[in-house]
């Protein structure tokens, strides 16, 4: 049997070649396109395209860094800017150039700032710590653990529906659950309000939102904000659903929570 241990990279590029091999770990069906393709402004570490024809931009951090973030939206604002030629320069990659671009952030950890700072900007920005592991026969492996924020106020952009965010699962044994956990928030109690922004399908009470559903493309988070009983937002927890045999009680258990800590009153069956 193989015996893995943790593995730290010895630079960045050490820490490039190992996730370039492995892209597909990250999202199933994410494409490079470039590895370090100049900008104007830069030249960001991995260009890539999704399942969905979408231009994702990858950076990576060897360690925390608070920059990364900026450097990010500068690389960005560029190839959005540009993501029409970009469709022309890789004509077999079946680029959409009318979808925005994704941002995903990859480093060993990420600040509390940098966690919550990606809520407040427009671009879909994802974050993604990092394992890299080693075995007896010095084959190095990675391991991606998906980082979940919600933005907690509604998109400035004019929001897309809830059948698009649904519609945007390819793995279509998980649309049911996913509309059962719908049905399942909305009938905790009164005067939930179920609403779709750019980059998830929100629930809120009152004006409060207490529980997100962010989807992807082969699977969807599943989230509810941590208040306590004077309703202040402490934290947020959620679990992603990938295979439809998660059991996500305990989070549905914080989400009636959240909705009682707001001052609404659970329905007996709840």
């Amino acid at each position: 049997m193989a015996t893995l241990k943790k593995y730290k990279p010895k630079n960045e590029k050490e820490l490039h070649s190992i996730i370039e091999k492995e892209l597909d770990s990250i999202e199933e069906g994410l494409e490079l396109l470039k590895y370090e393709m100049g900008t104007g402004t830069g030249v960001p570490d991995f260009l890539c395209v999704d399942s969905g024809g979408r231009i994702v931009i990858i950076e990576v951090k060897l360690h925390e860094d608070e920059y990364v973030l900026f450097q990010a939206l500068k690389y960005y604002n560029e190839i959005d800017k540009h993501r029409y030629v970009i469709a022309q320069m890789f004509p077999d990659k079946k680029i959409n150039p009318k979808e925005h671009p994704r941002i995903i952030l990859i480093a060993e950890k990420f600040s509390d700032e940098i966690r919550r700072l990606t809520t407040l900007v427009v671009p879909d920005v994802e974050l993604y710590e990092y394992t890299v592991v080693i075995d007896s026969k010095n084959n190095k492996g990675i391991v991606f653990h998906p980082v979940t924020l919600p933005k907690i106020d509604e998109s400035l952009t004019e929001p897309i529906t809830i059948e698009d965010h649904i519609d945007y699962i390819t793995k279509k044994e998980l649309k049911p659950i996913l509309n059962k956990i719908r049905d399942e928030v909305k009938s905790i109690g009164d005067e939930i309000i179920e609403y779709p922004t750019q980059d998830y399908i929100g629930f809120k009470f009152r004006g409060r939102q207490f529980a997100w559903i962010t989807t992807h493309r082969k699977s969807f988070d599943f989230g509810a904000h941590i208040i306590d009983d004077k309703g202040h937002v402490l934290d947020y927890e959620s679990i992603r659903i990938e295979d439809g045999k998660e059991d996500y009680s305990e989070i549905m258990e914080k989400t009636k929570e959240a909705y009682r800590n707001l001052g609404g009153e659970l329905h007996e069956e709840s």
